[in-house]
């Protein structure tokens, strides 16, 4: 079994705020992350916003880690800070699947080039910010020459924060095309390493059409999902220190292996690493507590005999789905289209 880490490397301000308010201070906390990861030979996969590229040293540090060898390079959209600013402040045009496909295009190019010209490599490897990830961009990236996504949160919706709907999704790797050409042949594929989550009982395939009975059926009144879940039966998990204790993480690892997966992908924002700076460390002992949970996570999958590494090299054992699938797979079936305005989830 093979871990890669992801890290979406972000600006200080969690949500959605104007963008000249942006500041990247907690990346200069990033040598503390890597020098652990270091230790167990792991080469990450930094997902660079906006804001960061602004800060020039936050640059200084992560071009200096990219030299070195120590990371891989990948990109993270925040629409909401990244230029052109055309578009209204809402919650709604916050996920960049919301944007016409012309928007969408022109702010993942000045992004990418912001990261070409400041770190000095075309990125790697993309992850929209807030999950806000469909086919249309799946088009846009690959335009711009990326192979590699991760964007997408099995047996999560985000249809209540007017974006994507995963939940018919596993945290199975693919390869896929978003477009058929007129000739019937295909375009350049795209793969897909999603978040790893999962249930921590059962088949999660069968567990998540149980929370899907439980949550939109006429028993959803009743909120059994939440019940059950509390309880431990429906309990579904995050591979990620900050949201989830080493043990559970390493629970869920077990059950993954249980269930024939062969690759995980940990993720969490670089804003962890700093006080203040979202919902998941608030303070100097959360700061404190993360690092251990992520340290203590990584000894126990090395010990279960988890080998770790880079998300390139994970990428190229992925084998694309079947032609006859790929040829059928529209956005609906890639994820679910975005929708509605109501809630903000994570960055």
């Amino acid at each position: 079994m093979k871990l890669v880490v992801t890290v979406d490397v972000e600006e200080d301000q969690w949500g959605i705020v104007p963008h000249g308010r942006a500041t990247a201070r907690n990346v200069h906390r990033l040598p503390i992350l890597q020098k652990l990861l270091n230790e167990f030979g792991i080469i990450p996969t930094y997902l660079l916003s906006y804001p960061v590229m602004r800060d020039p040293g936050a640059v200084e540090i992560l071009r200096e880690i990219f030299e070195a060898g120590e990371c891989e390079i990948g990109a993270h959209c925040h629409p909401w800070n990244t230029p052109p600013y055309e578009e209204p402040l809402t919650k709604h045009n916050s996920m960049l699947c919301n944007l016409s496909p012309t928007l969408q295009f022109q702010k993942l190019q000045r992004l990418h080039e912001a990261i070409q010209d400041n770190v000095g490599v075309a990125p790697l490897a993309f992850r929209s910010g807030r999950w806000g990830f469909d086919a249309e961009v799946a088009r846009n990236i690959m335009r711009l020459g990326y192979r590699i996504d991760t964007s997408v949160t099995p047996y999560t919706s985000w249809a209540q924060a007017s974006g994507p709907d995963f939940s018919g999704i596993s945290p199975q790797p693919y390869s896929f095309t978003p477009d058929v050409l007129p000739d019937g042949s295909f375009s350049d594929m795209l793969t897909e390493i999603p978040a790893t989550i999962g249930y921590l009982h059962g088949e999660f395939g069968a567990c998540a059409e149980w929370v899907k009975t439980l949550t939109r059926g006429p028993l959803r009144g009743f909120k059994l999902s939440s019940l059950l879940s509390r309880v431990n039966l429906l309990r579904k998990v995050w591979l990620s220190p900050e949201m989830e204790t080493s043990s559970r993480m390493m629970q869920l690892v077990r059950q993954m292996r249980v269930q024939g997966y062969e690759l995980l992908n940990l993720v969490f924002h670089s804003s962890a690493l700093l006080e203040g700076c979202g919902p998941f460390v608030r303070s100097r002992s959360d700061e404190r507590a993360f690092m251990r949970r992520v340290s203590t996570f990584l000894h126990h999958a090395l010990k279960d005999g988890v080998v770790f590494v880079p998300l390139s090299e994970a990428a190229r054992d992925i084998s694309p789905i079947a032609g006859e699938a790929v040829a059928t797979r529209d956005s609906s079936s890639l994820v679910t289209g975005c929708s509605a305005d109501l809630a903000h989830p994570c960055t």
